[in-house]
């Protein structure tokens, strides 16, 4: 037999992303994002939260439905902080 979803099961998305030179960040798997300015992207991913910063930040795409974000500017740091629930995501490989 088939399981069928229940209506408040989010699919799943997988996460990932692509910095290239610090100049441009393209995500996938990005649920919400929470603020940003030009100094910093904050974002809830299926691994968790994920905070971007840098200078001169601007979002070039921003397709929520279909989970990606792209991003230019100097990045200087990616950081993620807790995690989705039960899921590993990255944060586990720290531990």
């Amino acid at each position: 037999m088939a399981k069928i979803a229940a209506a408040s099961e989010a699919p799943v998305r997988p996460h990932s992303l692509t910095l290239n030179d610090r100049k441009t960040l393209t995500m996938s798997g990005v649920n919400e994002v929470s603020s940003f300015d030009e100094k910093q992207l904050v974002l809830r991913t299926e691994d968790g939260q994920m905070t971007v910063q840098g200078s001169g930040l601007h979002v070039t795409a921003l397709l929520l439905e279909e989970g990606r974000v792209s991003v230019e500017g100097k990045i200087d740091a990616i950081a993620y902080t807790g995690r989705a629930a039960g899921g590993k995501g990255l944060m586990g490989l720290f531990r």
